[in-house]
């Protein structure tokens, strides 16, 4: 889900930049964004790509590690049955 979100967050930066961008084109040369300004817009967009690359690979690990910890404890849960089991055997045989 949170995958989701990230991609739409991307998608309507990426449009909410676009938009303005567009619109400013066919402008008077000057009318424009600056080198500096076009510079940090790229790097925000850049940063915006990498945070959405580096969530989307959490979101793809994160259950995989899960499934490997609820696999661990099904196998603690399943040698403390028997331990259990046995300490009552064993006390079911002492009592008799």
């Amino acid at each position: 889900m949170r995958t989701v979100w990230s991609g739409a967050a991307a998608a309507l930066m990426t449009i909410a930049l676009a938009g303005p961008a567009a619109a400013q084109a066919p402008a008077a040369p000057g009318a424009g964004l600056s080198e500096a300004e076009t510079r940090e817009l790229l790097e925000a967009a850049k940063a915006t790509a990498k945070a959405t690359r580096e969530s989307v690979e959490y979101a793809r690990v994160t259950p995989d590690i899960l499934h490997q910890i609820l696999a661990k404890l099904d196998k603690l849960e399943d040698k403390l049955d028997k331990v259990e089991n046995a300490v009552k055997a064993q006390q079911r045989s002492r009592g008799r």
